[in-house]
């Protein structure tokens, strides 16, 4: 639940700064960061895919694919997220990963800030233990809790994911669930 009201504080999400050549700041409180790495001279974008698991395993959801609700025993409902980087930087390692999720309402006159439109989860990995070696060198971060209120399949959803290595390299994907929809662009 504070997750969910922290965006009250923070406004809505944004990705981070492509054009930021300093620190991406992960935490609308400041408790954390990651920094750019001079030394690293990778381009480009991530390669990401969006999924599910409990921190020790990665599960790919496919386009149109649910994760997993679950009902928490004081009312709370949450989903359990990850990403998997095709192309990490794994002399560099390091990752902020941010989860938005999105109801289409937000979108249609109502206020994008609301706890019932929106959650959020925020993290900086820097520990190993989080990452997960996939085929091809490929890495995977999961277990990350994130806090969704009024999540129905009867209406559109969208899952996004955005991610910034100590490289300074960025990427973004996203999921749509439930009925067709039109996004703005982000």
């Amino acid at each position: 639940m504070a997750l969910v009201l922290a965006s009250l504080v923070m406004g809505c999400p944004t990705p981070p700064d492509p054009g930021n050549e300093g620190t991406y700041v992960y935490d609308p409180y400041g408790s954390g960061t990651i920094d750019k790495d001079p030394a690293c001279k990778l381009t480009g974008t991530l390669e990401l895919k969006l999924g599910e698991g409990d921190g020790t395993n990665f599960l790919p959801l496919e386009p149109g694919q649910e994760p997993v609700l679950y009902h928490g025993p004081q009312g709370g409902t949450h989903v359990i997220l990850g990403v998997h980087v095709a192309n990490p930087a794994l002399e560099f390692p390091g990752l902020s990963v941010k989860f938005v999720l999105q109801r289409q309402r937000c979108f249609s006159g109502s206020d994008c800030l609301s706890p019932e439109n929106m959650g959020l989860d925020e993290r900086v990995v820097m520990s190993p233990e989080r990452f997960v070696a996939q085929e091809g060198g490929a890495v995977s971060v999961s277990g990350m809790l994130v806090l969704v209120s009024n999540w129905t399949p009867t209406e559109s959803r969208r899952i996004q994911v955005y991610v910034a290595d100590r490289c300074g390299r960025i990427g973004s994907t996203s999921l749509e669930l439930g009925p067709p929809a039109t996004w703005p662009a982000q």
